[in-house]
């Protein structure tokens, strides 16, 4: 084998080792970012639906548990409910703040104009079943909120 032909291995090598890693961390956030996508689209579809739900009862009093039933069906997808740890579920209405789940992560109120009826849900990543691949790189989402709102009116 001549030196020129060992010395382009041994470069080959080199870019291999210094490459390598770069490409696979920037696989694993691919793949992280695209579940974490998902998952928060899921969250706002989920969050969506309930304000909907809860703002066609007839019954204001019933809105609450509208939405409270609705949230819940729609995070089935992901094996999640109000009953799980660090998932909150808020609904307001004109003078009324309902809350669902761990109580000390509950959104805070917010204002609503009469015949709206505002959902706030608040999840923790740490309760979702989503990926955590870039821990071990400095990168934790276990302590990352998503917190999103819908309102909707009758």
């Amino acid at each position: 084998m001549s030196t020129r032909k060992r010395l382009r291995s041994g470069v080959q090598t080199l870019e291999l080792v210094i490459a390598f890693p770069l490409l696979l961390i920037t696989s694993l956030a691919i793949v992280q970012f695209a579940a974490l996508s998902a998952f928060e689209a899921t969250v706002e579809a989920a969050v969506a639906e309930a304000a909907r739900e809860a703002a066609k009862t007839i019954d204001p009093m019933d809105a609450p548990q509208a939405a409270l039933v609705t949230f819940n069906q729609a995070m089935q997808l992901h094996g999640l409910s109000t009953n799980t740890p660090k998932i909150a579920l808020a609904v307001d209405q004109v003078g009324k703040h309902t809350v669902y789940g761990d109580p000390m992560f509950a959104p805070s109120p917010g204002s609503v104009m009469v015949g709206e009826v505002r959902v706030t849900a608040a999840i923790s990543l740490q309760s979702a079943p989503t990926l955590n691949l870039l821990k071990t790189f400095g990168l934790d989402f276990d302590q990352r909120t998503i917190e999103t709102t819908h309102v909707s009116g009758a």
